[in-house]
């Protein structure tokens, strides 16, 4: 041990040439594609230092006595795995800088005449076993970074709700829900209604079923064994359902096609509902709505057709606020008059100005008109008013 401890001297003295010169190899490695970076090129130049101390360590006392491999080696295979540094790089970066300082060791050896060759053979036996262990460590650490992380149990399960909404042949017993029966499902664009829909799956005492597949989404179905009532529901989210959640309720159907039903009619209600007095919108009441909205030519063709044409100057749209007081009103003017505070002539006037702008009777087009109006309220029409202003 005495001569590997002298060994070991006359190498911590040369430690920083040995670094250098193990620092120029692993640079001349990279050449076709340096990584330039500073935490990386900061990394590198400790793990090298650390390391080649541990090598000269572990020549003096030996793998069992030098301790355990610095912290700065698994730290930089992990840099190395953000930086995209392939694996196999960093495996032959170990192997390069073993046989450097393994240069430098003979070198040193040669100086020293009266160093038997029992104690050689043991320090490169050495570096040998620790040059193993540290590849070990490197490539767990490597791919660890490299590898996604696990998905929880939550990212599991709504992997599993994607794929039988896909149609896809998936055991659904981890689901812990009766496919079985009547369904009912709800959509709302937040991960916190938990709460308030265990509330609901109480009140119509049925099983709830809730995932979040994403961040800021929640997908939910109530299953029973019996039709549930829908109208229930609403009414129930009328005045227990937060203002500022939107809510898409879906019908009530039966069995796995059911449930899948009653899901993609939520989604596509959710996509209508919006914050305030009223956020939960059932399907069956925007069902028209929600299959134009899919569709951008037609989208585009009742602003351009129904809407456009009563644009009034200065921004003003007295004719568009006519038509939805009096669509609310259930098409009657008196009513209409009352609720705009103007007389049922001016209602009158007003109607009559908007068939001659789209060169249609009232009752022809109402229907469109109502639809038009329902989008532009949504939002629908955000890119084409802009594109005209």
């Amino acid at each position: 041990m005495e001569h590997r401890s002298l060994l070991a001297e006359r190498l911590r003295s040369r430690a920083p040439e040995i670094n250098q010169a193990v620092l120029d190899r692993l640079h001349g490695m990279e050449a076709d594609n340096p990584v330039r970076e500073l935490d990386y090129l900061q990394g590198l130049n400790e793990a090298v230092r650390k390391g080649v101390e541990y090598g000269i360590e572990v020549i003096a006392f030996g793998p069992d006595r030098a301790g355990p491999a610095p912290l700065a080696l698994a730290s930089q295979a992990r840099l190395a795995a953000r930086h995209r540094v392939p694996l196999d790089l960093v495996l032959r970066r170990y192997a390069a800088a073993k046989g450097i300082l393994q240069q430098f060791v003979l070198s040193e050896a040669a100086a020293m005449p009266d160093l038997a060759p029992a104690p050689l053979g043991s320090a490169l036996e050495a570096q040998e076993s620790v040059l193993e262990q540290l590849i070990a460590v490197a490539s767990k650490e490597h791919q660890q970074e490299t590898s996604p992380p696990a998905p929880s149990a939550e990212a599991r399960l709504g992997e599993r709700a994607k794929r039988l909404l896909a149609g896809e042949p998936v055991d659904p017993a981890p689901l812990n829900y009766s496919l079985d029966g009547y369904h009912l499902g709800l959509v709302a664009p937040s991960s916190e209604v938990r709460p308030k829909l265990r509330e609901l799956g109480a009140e119509i005492d049925g099983r709830l079923l809730a995932i979040a597949p994403h961040e800021g989404e929640t997908w939910a179905w109530i299953g029973a064994r019996r039709p549930l009532d829908v109208d229930r529901v609403v009414k129930w989210a009328s005045r227990a359902w937060p203002d500022a959640t939107p809510l898409g309720i879906g019908e009530v159907a039966e069995g796995l096609p059911g449930w899948r039903r009653s899901h993609h009619q939520a989604r596509a209600a959710a996509g209508l509902a919006r914050p305030g007095s009223s956020p939960a919108v059932r399907y069956r009441d925007v069902a028209v709505i929600a299959g134009v909205a899919k569709d951008p030519l037609l989208v585009s063709s009742l602003w351009e057709m129904y809407l456009a044409p009563l644009d009034e100057e200065g921004g003003r749209v007295p004719l568009r606020e006519t038509l939805r007081a009096y669509f609310a009103a259930d098409s009657n003017s008196s009513s209409a008059s009352s609720a705009l505070g103007v007389t049922r002539q001016t209602v009158s006037n007003r109607l009559l100005a908007v068939e001659e702008r789209l060169e249609l009777p009232l009752p022809k087009c109402a229907d469109a008109l109502q639809v038009a109006l329902i989008l532009e309220e949504l939002g629908h029409f955000a890119d084409l008013t802009d594109s005209r202003s």
